[in-house]
């Protein structure tokens, strides 16, 4: 399983030169640090996490900033996870909002990141019909 995975990321590793001629670099980042993740390589999958999220990704913010909470290929760092969290949420990306909520210790506030989760989820819901 483990040689599968591997050959696949090479493979995709060398198309990748000619996808990213397309703007696609983004997508290429937040794919193989998806795959390095199911492959068991979380430090790799945390560094293509990172140029995803650097890149714009939602996506890739939010499970970025899991990887630092959790301490997953990374050192623990709750500042910089909530940081990426913040980022995910300026795109609207739901998850981000519903993590926040999680972590937030004012009933409150974390009431209003659920709101806000729902209401994101929502506008999702409409862009997919």
């Amino acid at each position: 399983m483990k040689r599968l995975v591997l050959a696949v990321l090479a493979a995709l590793m060398l198309v990748q030169p000619a996808m990213a001629q397309h703007g696609d670099e983004a997508d290429i980042a937040l794919r193989r640090g998806m795959m390095y993740r199911d492959g068991g390589d979380a430090a790799l999958a945390a560094h293509w996490l990172g140029v995803a999220a650097a890149r714009g990704m939602p996506e890739a913010m939010f499970l970025l900033a899991n990887m630092l909470l959790e301490g997953d290929g990374v050192p623990k760092d709750e500042a910089a996870a909530r940081r990426w969290l913040h980022e995910a949420t300026q795109l609207d990306y739901p998850e981000a909002w519903q993590q926040l909520g999680m972590m937030e210790k004012d009933p409150e506030k974390a009431g209003q990141y659920f709101r806000r989760a729902a209401h994101a989820l929502t506008h999702r819901a409409e862009g997919k019909r």
